[in-house]
């Protein structure tokens, strides 16, 4: 009798927490699809804003591509802070309205500067997605904390798949304001659910904890003070550099392969969206393996093979054999930033987790900007093979890392004698 009770009272509890991931998953695809809406089109929107020359053009998009990353990299830790102080919900909600406010503006920008200015905005007001991150991890059971991982990051493919497709045509519909107000209003109603939808189930605030004892600067000590944390941050600046610098180079060597230039845009529109596609496939299927087997083995052979099939490019005939490797890249590449974020997730306490996530993204974004900056600063040097093969060998040397460096230390040989290893 006393077991049917709890089995019964565990439905309630599970109804709650699926309806919960529900929501964070949607808050997550909606920023990711919202930001990949917006990326492809800045180009075009400043030259409508008044962007003279392609000079001027390309410089503005670059600037504003580069804005919302940095100035998320230098709120995250402060946004997580506060949600480990307060309340997980909240910080969700808050970025949520912050993203609505921030793109729903952006239509009615008249300059280039204007639109800078609001993509600085757009970081630093933002950031669902570590605040959608933080929630999960906070309320996800230790044995399901890879599986739940490994969905939300399908949530991050699943947006960058599907917002240039859905951006593209939109935009040929309706225009440019009436798009970004979409967006807005659609991360605002987001909110709305968010705000009335969320229960936080698992909420360890402690008042001496250790994100309120000790200040930033001791926070960043601590969290690089952990070995297996700072050799996976290492390895992830690796991954990210070697992921986003092929972003870079990829139209350019997809224009060397087709036989007519007018179709490489949309033959880079093919590759980005079956890579995107796979890892939306494999992402959970990751997650899972996560929880099951030690995330070192995981990440060593999802980094070799991922960085295998990029050096595999180099060498295709045609164009159409990258869309196999593509995929076969895509298949690799989505285990490797989860891991990265759970093995963070597993060295924090639940009272530190917001802030440590926050500091981690912050450090994971140097990788994000030091790819494309190579690609680009190099390109002049050396062709686009090479630099295919450049981020192809970053990758696969940080899956070398963590598999040499990774290995847990064993006990001395007197622990072991007496606990009978």
């Amino acid at each position: 009798m006393e077991t049917s009770e709890t089995a019964v009272s565990t439905i309630p509890n599970r109804r709650r927490e699926t309806a919960n991931f529900g929501i964070l998953w949607g808050g997550h695809f909606l920023s990711v699809f919202s930001s990949m809406v917006i990326a492809p089109l800045l180009p075009f929107y400043m030259e409508r804003l008044g962007a003279e020359d392609e000079a001027s053009v390309l410089l503005w998009s670059g600037l504003s591509l580069a804005a919302s990353p940095i100035s998320a990299a230098l709120t995250a830790p402060l946004w997580g802070r506060l949600g480990d102080l307060t309340s997980r919900k909240i910080m969700v909600v808050r970025a949520l309205l912050g993203s609505a406010v921030v793109l729903t503006t952006m239509g009615f920008a008249d300059t280039p500067f204007q639109l800078f200015v609001l993509r600085l905005f757009q970081g630093a007001l933002g950031g669902v997605v570590d605040a959608v991150s933080a929630y999960a991890a906070s309320e996800a059971k230790p044995q399901e904390q890879g599986r739940v991982r490994g969905k939300l990051e399908g949530a991050i493919a699943a947006g960058s798949m599907l917002g240039p497709l859905v951006g593209g045509l939109l935009l040929s519909v309706i225009g440019y304001q009436p798009l970004f107000t979409l967006l807005g209003v659609s991360l605002g109603l987001w909110t709305a659910v968010s705000f009335f939808g969320l229960r936080e189930t698992r909420r360890e605030r402690a008042s001496g904890s250790a994100v309120s004892s000790f200040g930033m600067g001791r926070q960043w000590i601590l969290l690089l003070g952990d070995r297996k944390v700072r050799l996976f941050l290492l390895a992830g600046i690796m991954a990210n550099f070697g992921i986003y610098g092929l972003l870079t180079v990829l139209p350019v060597y997809v224009k060397q392969l087709v036989e007519e230039p007018s179709h490489t845009a949309v033959w880079v529109g093919v590759l980005q969206a079956v890579n995107w596609a796979s890892v939306w496939i494999a992402s959970s299927w990751w997650g899972k393996r996560n929880d099951r087997h030690p995330i070192r083995l995981n990440y060593a052979a999802a980094s070799i093979l991922c960085g295998l099939a990029i050096l595999m490019q180099t060498m295709a005939p045609s164009i159409a054999w990258l869309i196999p490797l593509r995929i076969l890249q895509g298949l690799a590449s989505s285990a490797l930033l989860q891991s990265v974020f759970l093995t963070v997730t597993r060295s924090s306490s639940v009272d530190q987790l917001g802030f440590r996530m926050g500091l981690s993204r912050s450090i994971l974004f140097t990788g994000q900007i030091m790819g494309p900056m190579a690609s680009g600063t190099l390109s002049s040097l050396v062709g686009a093979s090479k630099l295919f093969a450049l981020h192809g060998l970053a990758i696969i040397l940080s899956g070398v890392l963590v598999w040499v460096f990774g290995k847990p230390k064993e006990a001395p040989k007197w622990l072991r004698q007496e606990s009978g290893f």
